[in-house]
């Protein structure tokens, strides 16, 4: 039998050897390719993230050029006034006659007058500022009424050549947000700026909320300008989708706004009805830290009403 089957046996001996060899090739093959694409992919998502940030940073310069009209005009505005009574002073101070106790509180007026503008100045390129330094990723924790305080400073301008009156129903009592300042700000500004230029030219009213529902802060911008039509609602948050006539908007505000929201793991909704207004609803995740320190307050505040 060995005899009769020794060629078998040979060939077969050859064939797992061929087997086992080949098979360990293609298995070396396929790891080395699984590896690569691996790191492909890896790249891929790496050179994602960096045109996501440019995205984000493209938005930015966007907005702050829409700004920069009206805090020209912001700055403009108090620098006139210094200057004018600056020389106002100096028209006192040159008459022959000495100086009356009229003349002394015109000085005292004109001097404070100047100091008060002088910081108002101060205060408006400060914010600009703030809100133009590169994106900021380092998450904080903020007082949202504070920044929503800044941001309406911001627009304030543009509020009122637009004759728009914005409305707060701000809760002094939530819990700080665990989020990035200059992003949240780039949301609430972008989201402002939307509402104003949904206004006619009659103008109109803007109402911002804030409140706490359950695990998150709700942050809630309504506007009653032109709406949004019911077809148009899915693809609010589509990159370079707007409704806004040609040379108004780029689509990429929105968008934007979205993907901020999504990344502090939070969401974003909007309703809107034509002709009716729009309003736009963020809610942002509170740290079960700042949850626990609620409860307790609540708790001790009905065992000590």
């Amino acid at each position: 039998m060995s005899d009769a089957f020794a060629t078998w046996n040979y060939i077969k001996a050859i064939a797992t050897l061929l087997f086992l060899f080949w098979s360990s090739i293609v298995a070396l093959f396929t790891f080395i390719i699984a590896k690569r694409m691996v790191l492909r992919i890896e790249e891929l998502l790496i050179q994602k993230d960096k045109m996501g940030d440019q995205v984000v940073e493209a938005g930015r310069l966007a907005s702050i050029g829409e700004l920069a009209a009206g805090i020209a005009h912001e700055i403009n505005n108090p620098v006139a006034i210094m200057v004018e009574e600056a020389g106002w002073i100096q028209d006192l101070l040159e008459e022959d006659v000495p100086a009356s106790s009229d003349n002394l509180a015109e000085f005292k007026r004109a001097s404070i007058h100047i100091e008060s503008q002088g910081e108002r100045c101060k205060e408006i390129t400060q914010k600009l500022l703030s809100f133009a330094r590169k994106t900021d990723p380092t998450k904080m924790h903020l007082n949202l009424s504070a920044l929503i305080t800044d941001i309406i400073a911001l627009v304030d301008q543009k509020t009122r050549y637009a004759n728009v009156q914005i409305e707060t129903q701000l809760d002094s009592s939530l819990p700080q947000v665990w989020a990035s300042s200059t992003e949240l700000q780039q949301v609430l500004l972008n989201l402002l700026n939307n509402s104003v230029d949904a206004m006619d030219s009659s103008g109109g009213r803007i109402q911002i909320t804030t409140k706490l529902n359950n695990q998150n802060i709700v942050i809630q911008i309504a506007d009653n300008g032109s709406g949004i039509a019911r077809a148009n609602l899915s693809r609010i948050f589509d990159p370079f989708y707007t409704t806004k006539p040609v040379g108004k908007g780029t689509g990429l505000g929105l968008s934007i706004c979205y993907g901020i929201i999504k990344k502090m793991g939070g969401d974003i909704e909007v309703q809107s009805e034509k002709g009716v207004g729009t309003t736009f609803s963020i809610y942002l995740p509170i740290d079960k830290n700042q949850t626990e320190k609620i409860d307790l307050n609540h708790s001790l505040e009905s065992e000590n009403p």
